[in-house]
Formats: structure tokens, sequence, C-alpha cells
């Protein structure tokens, strides 16, 4: 499992990739961003942290893609036995009923994102709609590093 875990874990664990990847991201794309990290952190299972830095990946291109968001802000929340990605914008949002399983642009997308999500045992949800910005929550289960 640890060689499924992205490079940038290997420095700082998930806070500090997350962290690396938001300030990256938001020079890239011009979109205003804020990295959170609430309660205390913990070290996650090498799986955990790569799916949920995965997912952060996945949406905030997703927003670059088709947002037009002016500010965008990524939560990692430490709570008890799970944890919580959110990662919401002020961009033009959608309908997440009409969205097609398969993006012409071949990127992973909101069911890809479920399936991993999923996979190691947590859940997915997004909120949105048509000129209200749009919130995507992953939630797992905190498993921690095996020492």
């Amino acid at each position: 499992m640890h060689n499924l875990a992205p490079v940038a874990l290997a420095d700082g664990g998930l806070p500090g990739a997350l962290r690396r990847t938001v300030v990256e991201w938001g020079e890239r794309s011009g979109v205003r961003t804020e990295f959170t990290v609430t309660g205390t952190a913990e070290p996650l299972h090498d799986e955990m942290a790569a799916t949920l830095l995965r997912i952060a990946q996945e949406a905030l291109a997703n927003t670059a893609r088709h947002a037009g968001a002016s500010r965008t802000g990524v939560t990692l929340s430490f709570m008890g036995d799970e944890v919580t990605l959110d990662i919401r914008d002020d961009g033009q949002g959608f309908d997440p009923l009409a969205v097609p399983a398969h993006t012409s642009a071949g990127g992973f997308g909101l069911d890809g994102m479920r399936a991993r999500a999923e996979r190691v045992a947590g859940s997915l949800t997004v909120e949105s709609e048509p000129r209200g910005g749009t919130a995507v929550s992953a939630r797992v289960p905190l498993v921690r590093h095996d020492p």
C-alpha cells in the first residue's frame, strides 16, 4: 500500500500535502484560496491520506475547469473516528443530477471521486445549484498510519 501513496505525502503528511496542493493550485488558477485544518491532526494510513489528496486534486481541477470561481476553500477536519475533507467554491454551480457520468475532457469526475471514497469505506457528497457555488465533502474513517 505504501507505494500507492503520492510522493507529496512523504513530507508533512496529509495536512502538509493538502496545504501545498491548495497554494500551488491557487497560484496556477488565479483563484483566491484558503486552507484550514480543524481538530487534532493525526497521521493517517497511507491509503486514507492518498484517497483524500486525490479527491482534493480532482475537485480543484473541476473547479478550475468548470466553476469560474473567484474563491475556493479547502478544510480538513479530524473529528474523533473520522476525517472529512470539504472543498467549496463560489463559482457558477451546477445541477448535480444533470452531470454525465463520464466527461469528454477525460477527467476523473464526481463518480470517480465517489468511488475512491467508497473504496476506503467512506462517502462523498456534492451540494451545488446553478449560480450557487459548489461544495464537495469526502468523509473517511480515521485509520491511523501503520508504525
